[in-house]
């Protein structure tokens, strides 16, 4: 057949697409063109912090972005730059372009197969949703077939805004939105003139157009798409002039959206996961905004960094933060290493089990405030205890500073972090009655009989999650209230239907007494409470807010925490190493309470300091029906008990210790 003849078919079958679009398409057998909007469209889900705005990562099948967005939300410069560079007629053609066609054809319908561009947007669009990349004839007579079926059924705003939703753009950005973000660190709304007309270009080819290697063939592809505007009468050659010659700032490729707090990040990812399957999180286009505040993110990253590289010396390799609001229960900040590039920091050292020391104090003394066995005005004998095993051998308790103190009021017992008073208490209120307080505030990991534990539990001798600990200090801050700690406030799927939104009532239970609570707080957070051990004005004083806290060390220094709280606040810190080595020199006040104290310093900046009102059912530090019987014997070598915080009576507020 000569080469008329096939210009007279091409003509013919262009004619015929024309013409009887609907009944080709049936012939044919294509895919329906009904569901354009999501077909072959793996999507991004995006993880945000509280506000929406700060994007933490992206998660995606293999390692492509990808995020919808309606085309009023992508700039005008950057939809006429696509048009005028790919398909200048657009607005004018029903699909396919015949002149495009016939010029094709005219060069390469002899070679039997297809060499030559001519595709129209509605083309690409057709071939990159329903067709495979098979360059033959047949394969071009299906894209058109299926382009007029598309301009059929579909609005020129929904074509243009499909193709512009799925174009590649080179580093594994697919959509103009992903394009937009890894280049530019901006949205498609807000892209410029030399933004856009530089992004254009690229489609033609991603890879030997890589900005971040090729950047002058980048920049010469740009001047063509600026001259295709011209031309389209959408600038003119002066503002065209001048849109090229604006220097680009392009993101670094490290700065990609994907690094922000990665192990809360992957937290996050696990419970959307175990939720709503690995393929809807992966390709669904889930919008997930956190309960992560990003400034408070940032502050405990930098404390806990520079805090373990002040430790490096003392073997401390690693350190973990978490901080949760009482009121909600909302995680808004969680640091699960000191980096990745640490030893073990690939490890959330905020979910992983430590042994917490005598920070788990802080449920021994609420199990027996609740009791009536002790009160705020009680006294405790500080001197050598055997406490009898199951086994018939004894548990013998010592102090951290290997002496005993004689008679101390409760708050000093507590605030100086005496272990054999708190064994004592522990005896004295029973070990499961401890237990149950412990998991009804929030501990998850002491999941055995009751009975099985041994009177080493109040000096830390069971493994808690550092988030378990936190949620612990939180539910004292929300007097008494138990908040589950929660990462997730709402997802959104792709096309704006609300899949979830948080409630925190429905995580919230009454965990212990709201009168308990309080006297906690006025034990935990008097100053001088912890002088004998820890001195004045540590660590755990914060200059200008009241601010409960309970430092821990396990005897063999392999982990050491820092829990505390405001009305508005609960933090807990570990630092340690994350391969169980012990570290040096390391004691309660050294170690994570530099890091609590640097992190709600800042984090309460400008803050007005907020405190607890004495709740009803409070008189003088004790529990209606708790008063003693008779004075107590005076102290021994504490000076006059006494002391601040809110009532009236013996004892004081305040805490901390090892």
């Amino acid at each position: 057949m000569g080469r008329p003849w096939i210009l007279l078919a091409a003509l013919a079958a262009a004619l015929v697409l024309v013409l009887l679009p609907g009944s080709l398409y049936v012939w044919a057998g294509l895919p329906t063109t009904s569901n354009l909007s999501s077909a072959r469209l793996p999507l991004s889900t995006r993880i945000y912090d509280r506000t929406g705005r700060v994007l933490l990562a992206e998660i995606h099948q293999g390692s492509e972005r990808r995020h919808l967005v309606p085309i009023s939300q992508v700039a005008p410069g950057m939809q006429r730059a696509t048009i005028a560079v790919e398909d200048h007629d657009f607005y004018r053609h029903g699909g396919i372009d015949l002149l495009s066609i016939l010029r094709a054809a005219g060069q390469d319908l002899f070679q039997g197969r297809i060499a030559q561009g001519g595709s129209t947007i509605t083309q690409q669009l057709a071939k990159n949703v329903y067709l495979s990349s098979d360059r033959s004839i047949l394969r071009k007579l299906d894209e058109a077939i299926l382009a007029v079926e598309l301009e059929h059924r579909y609005s020129k705003s929904q074509i243009l805004e499909a193709y512009l939703n799925r174009v590649y753009y080179g580093n594994e950005s697919y959509g103009v939105e992903a394009a937009a973000e890894t280049y530019f660190g901006t949205h498609a709304a807000d892209l410029s003139t030399a933004q856009a007309s530089f992004l254009a270009g690229l489609p033609a080819a991603p890879s030997d157009l890589d900005p971040y290697v090729n950047l002058g063939g980048a920049k010469n592809r740009q001047r063509t798409v600026l001259a295709a505007m011209v031309r389209a009468h959408q600038l003119t050659q002066a503002q065209a002039a001048a849109a090229f010659a604006q220097p680009l700032r392009l993101q670094r490729l490290s700065a990609a959206p994907d690094a922000k707090a990665p192990h809360f990040v992957r937290w996050v990812a696990g419970q959307l996961e175990r939720t709503y399957g690995d393929g809807l999180v992966q390709q669904g286009g889930l919008t997930v905004v956190t309960s992560l505040d990003w400034r408070l993110q940032a502050i405990a990253e930098q404390q806990v960094r520079s805090q373990v590289e002040a430790l490096r010396a003392h073997h401390v390799s690693d350190g973990s933060l978490v901080a949760i609001d009482p009121r909600t229960g909302g995680v808004l900040a969680m640091v699960g290493s000191a980096g990745l590039d640490v030893p073990g920091g690939q490890y959330d050292m905020a979910l992983v089990p430590r042994q917490p020391g005598s920070a788990f104090k802080i449920f021994t003394y609420t199990a027996g405030i609740e009791s009536g066995k002790i009160t705020m005005g009680s006294w405790i004998l500080d001197a050598p205890v055997r406490v009898p095993l199951s086994d018939g051998s004894f548990y013998q308790p010592h102090n951290y500073d290997g002496s005993y103190h004689g008679w101390q009021p409760i708050p000093f017992a507590l605030g100086n972090s005496l272990n054999v008073p708190a064994v004592k208490v522990e005896v004295m209120t029973g070990i499961p009655q401890v237990v149950d307080a412990a998991r009804r505030m929030g501990v998850t990991t002491l999941d055995g009989a009751p009975a099985s534990y041994q009177p080493s539990l109040t000096l830390g001798g069971y493994e808690v999650p550092l988030l378990d600990m936190a949620a612990g200090a939180g539910t004292l801050a929300a007097q008494g209230t138990y908040r589950r700690p929660q990462a997730i406030l709402r997802v959104t799927a792709h096309d704006g239907q609300t899949l979830f939104a948080d409630d925190p009532r429905s995580r919230s239970r009454a965990a212990v007494s709201a009168q308990a609570s309080f006297i906690m707080t006025s034990m935990l957070s008097e100053d001088r409470n912890r002088q004998m051990e820890f001195g004045r004005s540590g660590a755990l004083v914060i200059p200008g807010h009241h601010a409960a806290a309970k430092t821990g060390t396990t005897s063999d220094f392999r982990d050491n925490l820092t829990v505390g709280y405001t009305p508005d606040l609960a933090v807990a810190v570990w630092v340690g190493n994350a391969d169980h080595s012990p570290m040096q020199g390391v004691t309660g006040i050294t170690g994570a309470a530099p890091i609590f104290h640097g992190f709600m310093v800042a984090a309460l900046q400008g803050a007005p300091d907020s405190w607890f009102s004495p709740v009803d059912g409070y008189t003088a530090y004790l529990l209606p029906g708790t008063a003693p019987n008779q004075p107590p014997p005076a102290p021994i070598a504490v000076g006059e008990g006494g002391g601040g915080g809110h009532g009236h009576g013996h004892g004081g507020g305040g805490g901390g210790g090892d």
